[in-house]
């Protein structure tokens, strides 16, 4: 049903006006919704959860909730933490799990100071058995811990498994598959990945963009 204009205009002023108080609020409420995913996840987390973590959404826990995260880490919404045994996450200061990341650790993780993470990445240190005559879902897991060194950047949905030792400063192509350890500085992407190059310094980088240092 098609409104009369005059009611279209009262609509839309009324819209506005609520939008006016709701941006005034937001700033309000976006602190009191991330207080309560604080809360919220330092109640399911069972390891030690450093001051100053910031929960941007709802996390998901599983096990035994064995996850240790330093300071001024960054959380995003639906991260999916789950660990066994006495296996632990360990993730370092200033580190960034970006949205959906999803950690399962039969064996270990441990992600250094300044990593990051991308959405919808995922890192499991465990693979079922895969012997013929019994159902997948019944084998043991195979398991070793996974590294992932300071400052390395792993790309969007990317996939890190068991065993694997990425160095300090990697970098990790989104969508790769990573199978084996890569070294640090490195830039490796594909399925499985493998090198493709690695980080410039700052005067290569320079260089090549045109960009300089200031000082």
């Amino acid at each position: 049903m098609k409104l009369p204009a005059p009611l279209v205009r009262v609509r839309s002023a009324a819209a506005q006006g609520l939008a006016l108080v709701l941006r005034v609020a937001e700033p309000i409420l976006s602190r009191a919704r991330r207080f309560g995913y604080e809360v919220l996840a330092r109640s399911r987390l069972r390891g030690r959860v450093a001051s100053g973590v910031q929960f941007v959404g709802p996390v998901i826990v599983e096990g035994t909730g064995n996850v240790h995260i330093g300071p001024r880490t960054r959380v995003g919404r639906h991260v999916f933490f789950e660990t066994y045994g006495a296996a632990a996450i360990e993730i370092g200061s200033d580190a960034t799990i970006n949205d959906g990341v999803v950690l399962v650790a039969y064996a270990g993780i441990h992600i250094g100071d300044g990593a990051m993470i991308g959405e919808y990445a995922g890192v499991r240190d465990a693979n079922h058995g895969v012997r013929l005559g019994v159902p997948v879902r019944l084998q043991e897991h195979a398991s070793a811990p996974v590294q992932i060194g300071a400052d390395a950047w792993i790309g969007r949905g990317s996939i890190v498994l068991r065993g694997v030792a990425i160095g300090a400063g990697a970098v990790v192509g989104a969508n790769s598959v990573v199978t084996r350890d890569v070294a640090g500085n490195a830039i490796v992407a594909g399925a499985p990945a493998r090198p493709i190059g690695e980080r410039p310094d700052a005067a290569d980088f320079g260089a090549a963009t045109g960009l300089r240092e200031e000082g």
